[in-house]
């Protein structure tokens, strides 16, 4: 098999010649400690990954610095963002403060080519080698870069329609994005919205269904519709919306991080759908020796990879306070102990 042909099989709960390799973000810090001189996509390559992702949503639309402040940026959402060092930035001002502001509000262009010139070039390199992933939000992230995540959230309880509004459209312009995607040659769209922490979700579990559940269903079935396969990330210790998750047809979560109190055999087990993860950056792949590391990927591989339907990563994903030796640990142990007999 391949590297798309492995992906592929363990997205559809069956057992590839090997556990597939994927990791949803690489600090270029990382990458350059392993590989110097390397772009991701080089890396990829060299590192014999198995899925090429585009970066992360942000990532897709164009930046606008501020005048003055040399770690701010304004992208076309209208929001302002602070840089932190790491791949994600953080938002510090939103464009939606009152319902006027609502009104007038326009989303940037889905089909503006400049979203696709990530996924173009993965295209031209891996097609066909190489399963590739686009890299998107679904139904709860855009709403809290528009309003503010405090904000959104007392939107729900006192005016909830400004709720729903902002998920519509953040879902019509998400699902023309997909279509596209996937005309293109993208086969994997990686919904990356975060919906816990390691104490719980953010949103009480009966306003997840009301107000984020509906449009994460609408995104997945336009991934669907279209002949994609989906898998939907979110940090946090989500065990009491999973079930709702995996309803709506996702074809795999990621990364079910064992920090968070997510217990990745007892998710496949229970629910009968690929698993991706959940190698610990926390304290494993940070402060740990490579040898630790390589225990701990070939006991992972040993309780999860059974019968298929998993795919190796880290517990979130690589950054920068990751050792480099530890992440090539990581890579070399998936290799020497993910084949099956």
């Amino acid at each position: 098999m391949n590297s798309a042909e492995r992906v592929i099989t363990a997205l559809r709960f069956e057992q590839p010649d090997r556990v597939p390799v994927f990791e949803l973000m690489i600090d270029p810090r990382v990458i350059e400690g392993i590989c110097h001189g390397c772009s991701y996509s080089d890396f990829v390559e060299k590192m014999d990954l198995d899925i090429a992702i585009t970066g992360t949503p942000s990532s897709l639309y164009r930046h606008e610095k501020i005048p003055g402040e040399e770690d701010m940026f304004k992208t076309e959402w209208g929001e302002i963002r602070k840089i932190t060092g790491e791949i994600v930035s953080f938002p510090v001002k939103c464009p939606i403060q009152s319902k006027e502001d609502l009104e007038n509000y326009k989303p940037p262009d889905p089909l503006d080519p400049y979203r696709f010139e990530q996924l173009q070039l993965l295209v031209k390199r891996f097609k066909g080698k190489k399963a590739i992933a686009m890299h998107l939000h679904d139904a709860f992230s855009y709403p809290t870069y528009l309003r503010g995540m405090s904000e959104l959230l007392m939107d729900i309880v006192a005016d909830p329609d400004v709720v729903k509004t902002l998920v519509k459209l953040s879902v019509e312009h998400t699902k023309e994005i997909i279509r596209k995607a996937l005309k293109m040659g993208a086969e994997i769209i990686l919904f990356g919205d975060d919906y816990g922490g390691t104490g719980g979700p953010l949103i009480s579990p009966r306003h997840f269904e009301e107000f984020f559940l509906p449009g994460l269903k609408e995104v997945v079935e336009t991934v669907k519709e279209n002949g994609g396969y989906c898998i939907k990330h979110t940090d946090g210790n989500v065990n009491s919306i999973l079930s709702m998750i995996i309803k709506t047809g996702i074809d795999a979560i990621h990364p079910l991080d064992p920090i968070a109190g997510m217990d990745i055999k007892a998710v496949k087990n229970k629910y009968k759908i690929c698993v991706i993860g959940n190698i610990d950056t926390t304290e494993l792949l940070s402060n740990a020796s490579p040898e630790e590391v390589k225990r701990a990927v070939k006991k992972t591989i040993e309780e999860v990879a059974p019968g298929g339907g998993y795919i190796i990563s880290s517990s979130n994903s690589i950054h920068s306070k990751v050792k480099p030796e530890n992440y090539a640990a990581m890579l070399e142990a998936a290799r020497m102990y993910g084949r099956y007999d």
